[in-house]
């Protein structure tokens, strides 16, 4: 995309983040809701057709331009990037997998509608950054297809039209056959929520524990063939807008640390805070860390498009742990940067600490990140998962 076209994307992204996003941050966040609201304001402007093709009414954005733009809502709510970049990466899914009737009927519902669809993979008793299993089974019968399972951190719950739902075709032991998306819309008899959505950050991406009693969907809500989901090469974009919601946490986090080093002045000096060495150091270090941290992201963002589904998975895997670093790093010292106010709730910094905090713990984990980085290093690389086979991932 040429770079005046990005720049006027990125730019309106920023005012609406600005003008509308950022200033209900706090309310979402002290309620645990879903940004509903500014969800609204998104559609008005395109951005949830963001991944949709050009051909079927929405933006197509390139993959440089896109990770700008979750980048740069999340510096003014992280809940509503994250939950923005979750609806994207279905729409990659249809975009790969889809039929032509799959794409028409989906895409026309958010294009037109404004509807928005959540990925619902993760399980009680599964770690994904172990082996991509799944206990949650889907099975034909007569010219439909029942779901049954548990799934817990479930995004945009009561928010989203469709989900997403990641199954195993029931009776099949090897994952990298069975592995099967079902989209199921969020009105199907049979879904039952607990409701309960109460952690420390992402607090408007609410997300609790979904159940599946025999949710009967049509057979052609199946999603390509099974096994094919994790062979597109769009399982990897997760991480690499994870990254990007990182990197607009801490940048947030940062340029309020130098607003309040400017602004604030103390006795008996009676200069900004700004002027003493100690702080300039840190915020030197901050800058730096987030710096790379920035720079990689957007090389990775670049190289995405020719790559293949196994580089996809190293440059993820590379991006989203520098990031997870750099951020967790850059909150963390912005409060001890501002002091004691840093932790009082009506200041960014402290929302800021807690989402990194949190949106970090989403898989691959560090170990597995740094596992993966290292056998590339090796030239050992392989996929970002491993599939698990038997009937218990053994």
């Amino acid at each position: 995309m040429p770079s005046p076209e990005r720049d006027r994307i990125v730019d309106t992204a920023a005012r609406l983040t600005r003008e509308r996003i950022g200033p209900r941050a706090a309310s979402i966040d002290a309620r645990a809701v879903n940004p509903v609201e500014s969800w609204g304001d998104l559609g008005r402007e395109g951005f949830l057709a963001a991944a949709i093709p050009k051909a079927y009414g929405g933006m197509g954005l390139d993959m440089p331009t896109y990770i700008a733009v979750i980048r740069t809502v999340a510096r003014g709510c992280a809940s509503t990037a994250m939950t923005l970049h979750m609806h994207s990466t279905v729409l990659r899914f249809i975009d790969s997998l889809g039929t032509e009737e799959q794409k028409r009927r989906y895409f026309r519902e958010v294009v037109e509608g404004g509807r928005l669809f959540g990925s619902w993979g993760s399980e009680p008793a599964v770690s994904l950054s172990r082996t991509f299993l799944m206990e949650t089974t889907v099975r034909r019968e007569g010219d439909a297809c029942l779901v049954n399972g548990v799934k817990h951190f479930c995004t945009m719950a009561l928010g989203a039209s469709h989900y997403l739902v990641w199954c195993a075709l029931d009776g099949e032991t090897d994952m990298g056959k069975a592995l099967l998306q079902v989209l199921v819309p969020a009105d199907a008899p049979g879904i039952h929520t607990d409701g309960k959505w109460d952690p420390l950050g992402m607090r408007g991406t609410y997300s609790p524990t979904v159940t599946f009693a025999n949710v009967r969907v049509p057979a052609d809500a199946a999603l390509g063939r099974p096994g094919s989901a994790a062979q597109v090469g769009v399982v990897e974009s997760f991480a690499l807008g994870y990254a990007a919601v990182y990197v607009g946490i801490a940048e947030a986090a940062l340029g309020f640390a130098v607003d309040f080093a400017r602004q604030r002045v103390v006795k008996p000096d009676n200069v900004p805070i700004a002027a003493d060495p100690a702080v300039q150091r840190h915020v030197g270090d901050l800058a730096v860390h987030l710096e790379a941290a920035a720079a990689l992201l957007e090389s990775s963002a670049e190289a995405w498009e020719d790559a293949d589904p196994v580089r996809r998975g190293l440059l993820a895997n590379k991006v989203k742990y520098l990031a997870a670093e750099a951020g967790l790093h850059v909150t963390s010292k912005v409060i001890q940067v501002v002091g004691g106010r840093g932790a009082y709730r009506e200041f960014l910094a402290e929302r800021a600490f807690r989402d990194l905090r949190t949106a970090t713990l989403m898989p691959p984990t560090a170990d597995k990140m740094l596992e993966s980085i290292g056998k590339g290093a090796l030239g050992l690389e392989e996929g970002m998962f491993r599939f698990a086979t038997g009937p218990q991932g053994a």
